[in-house]
């Protein structure tokens, strides 16, 4: 049987790992998109969305790193950056989903990770693993 406590600190290790993943992919099509728009391809991205991907996967990022090493900061900005994006997304997801009929489409898929990442981000850390950061 698995203690409560050694999962938090698993849990917390993979909601770290997840939002490096998501930070990294959004910094990678940021830079996709930048660069293929300044190579003159016509693509439906523009560099305000790059910009806003690219800020949001920074963010992800940083909260990643910041956990994997063990810092509360990261739990912090992990947390609260999944809770923002969770909201955001069930709206759309619930606005669309009126007009549109119900369909799991690439906005559900982003909702699951993102309340993944927010549950493996609240559960309570040990303080065994937070001492030995």
């Amino acid at each position: 049987m698995v203690e409560q406590g050694r999962f938090g600190a698993v849990g917390a290790l993979t909601a770290g790992w997840l939002g490096a993943l998501v930070g990294l992919a959004g910094l990678i099509v940021a830079g996709a998109t930048v660069a293929m728009r300044w190579g003159g391809r016509n693509i439906e991205l523009d560099y305000t969305t790059a910009g806003i991907v690219g800020g949001l996967g920074t963010v992800y990022l940083t909260g990643g790193v910041l956990l994997v090493r063990r810092r509360i900061a990261g739990r912090r900005v992990l947390v609260v950056m999944t809770g923002l994006m969770s909201a955001a997304t069930l709206l759309v997801v619930a606005l669309n989903a009126t007009s549109h009929g119900v369909r799991f489409g690439p906005l559900d898929w982003w909702l699951a990770l993102n309340v993944v990442i927010l549950a493996l981000g609240v559960i309570e850390p040990t303080r065994r693993w937070t001492t030995t950061r």
